[in-house]
C-alpha cells in the first residue's frame, strides 16, 4: 500500500489514510478482524520512518523547513524512547464486536464528548464494549494521541481509573486499594521528609489543613526513599517534562505552594496534554495508571518508585513479574515495614489509638 501512496503523495492526510485502509477492507473482508484500526496506524509509521533520511526530496524538505525539523527530531526522539510492554495477554476481539461495530462505539463516545455533560452510564458501557480492541490497539502501537482521541473518556481521572480496574479486577477498586495502602505508609514517609519546605509549612498550618499538607508532602517525598527523583514525575509549571514518560506538571512554581494547598495540574505523556486533575493525590494515582492503560514499561529513573506503588500499594501483580529486587526489599523492609509494624504496636499498647513515633 506504501509503494502505491507515494506514488501521489509523501505527506497523506489523515482521511486519505483512513480511506485505503477501508477500501482494502472492502477488497479483503476477511483482513478486518485480523487488523482492525491497525492498518492507519501502520502506514503512519511507514511514511514517518521512510520520510526520514529522503532531505533531498523536494516536497520533504519543503514540509521539514515549514514545520521545523529540530523540533520534529526531539518529538520523534522522545516518541521512541516512549518504552511499550511486551503484551502478556492475548486480548481477544469482544464477542459480538468487529471494526465496524468498534468504530460505531467509538462515534458514540466522541460524540458524548462533545456535549456538556456527556451519558456516563453509556460511556462506561461502550468503553467495557470496546475494552478488547482497545487494548489489542494499544498493545499493536496505537499512540497515545490516537487513543485518547479515539477514547476520549481517557482524557479524564475516571476513565484511567477504571481502565486500570478492568486491566486488573479486584474486589475492591485501585483507588480505594491506593488510598488505603499509602495511608498505611504515609507516617514513616514523613518522618524521612525533613526538607524545610515540609517542616516549616507544617508548623505554620491550621489543625484542618495538616491531612491534606500530609498527604501531598508524602507523594512528594516518596520516590526520595528508593533514592529517585520527583522531578522525574512532578514538575513545576514552568518546567516541562524532560521525559515522554507520564509526568504531572503543577500549576505552582515552587514545592511549598504544592505542598500547603490543593491545585489543579495536568498530566502529560509523550509531549501532550492527557488529562487535567483537581488534586495532586488525583494526578499521582492518574499518572501510575496511565503506565497500565498505556502498556509502558517503568523508566529506570523510576523504576523502584513505581514498583513499589504496584505492588505493595496498589497489589497488583502483572503476569511475567519477577520477584522484588534484593535492594528494593531491602529498603521496603528498613523504611517502610518497620514503621507499619511499630504503628501497630503502638496503636495495641494505646487502646488503638494512634500516637507520635518519635
Amino acid at each position: 500500500m506504501y509503494e502505491m501512496m507515494a506514488e501521489y503523495t509523501l505527506y497523506p492526510t489523515n482521511a486519505e489514510y483512513i480511506q485505503v485502509a477501508k477500501a482494502l477492507i472492502v477488497k479483503y473482508p476477511f483482513l478486518r478482524d485480523k487488523e482492525g484500526n491497525g492498518f492507519v496506524t501502520k502506514l503512519l509509521i511507514k511514511f514517518k520512518a521512510e520520510r526520514a533520511p529522503l532531505v533531498s526530496d523536494s516536497e520533504v524538505r519543503k514540509l521539514k523547513e515549514k514545520f521545523g525539523d529540530t523540533k520534529q527530531s526531539r518529538s520523534t526522539s522522545a516518541s521512541t524512547s516512549l518504552c511499550r510492554k511486551p503484551a502478556s495477554v492475548a486480548y481477544e476481539t469482544c464477542v459480538g464486536e468487529n471494526s465496524t461495530s468498534v468504530e460505531a462505539h467509538v462515534n458514540v463516545l466522541q460524540s458524548e464528548y462533545q456535549k456538556k455533560h456527556p451519558d456516563i452510564s453509556t460511556v462506561k458501557d461502550r468503553m467495557a464494549r470496546t475494552f478488547s480492541w482497545r487494548h489489542r490497539e494499544i498493545t499493536e502501537g496505537m499512540s497515545v494521541e490516537d487513543v485518547v482521541r479515539n477514547y476520549p473518556y481517557l482524557r479524564t481521572p475516571d476513565g484511567f481509573f477504571d481502565e486500570i480496574d478492568r486491566i486488573h479486577p479486584s474486589p475492591s477498586s485501585f483507588c480505594h486499594r491506593f488510598r488505603e495502602g499509602f495511608a498505611r505508609v504515609l507516617p514513616n514517609v514523613l518522618k524521612l521528609a525533613t526538607a524545610k519546605q515540609y517542616t516549616e509549612t507544617r508548623q505554620n498550618a491550621l489543625a484542618e489543613d495538616l491531612p491534606g499538607i500530609d498527604l501531598r508532602a508524602g507523594l512528594i517525598f516518596l520516590p526520595s526513599i528508593f533514592r529517585e527523583k520527583i522531578e522525574h514525575y512532578i514538575t513545576m509549571k514552568e518546567e516541562d517534562p524532560a521525559t515522554p514518560f507520564p509526568t504531572i506538571q503543577l500549576m505552582e512554581n515552587d514545592w511549598k505552594t504544592a505542598i500547603i494547598r490543593r491545585e489543579h495540574s495536568v498530566v502529560k505523556v509523550d509531549g501532550m496534554v492527557v488529562c487535567q486533575c483537581t488534586s495532586l493525590d488525583e494526578a499521582f494515582m492518574t499518572a501510575f495508571c496511565m503506565y497500565f492503560t498505556f502498556n509502558i514499561t517503568y523508566p529506570p529513573h523510576l523504576k523502584n518508585t513505581l514498583t513499589f506503588l504496584q505492588r505493595r500499594i496498589g497489589n497488583i501483580v502483572d503476569e511475567g513479574d519477577k520477584p522484588l529486587p534484593v535492594t528494593l526489599l531491602r529498603t521496603i523492609n528498613l523504611y517502610i515495614k518497620s514503621s507499619c509494624l511499630k504503628c501497630t504496636i503502638a496503636q495495641s499498647a494505646h487502646g488503638g489509638h494512634s500516637v507520635s513515633l518519635n
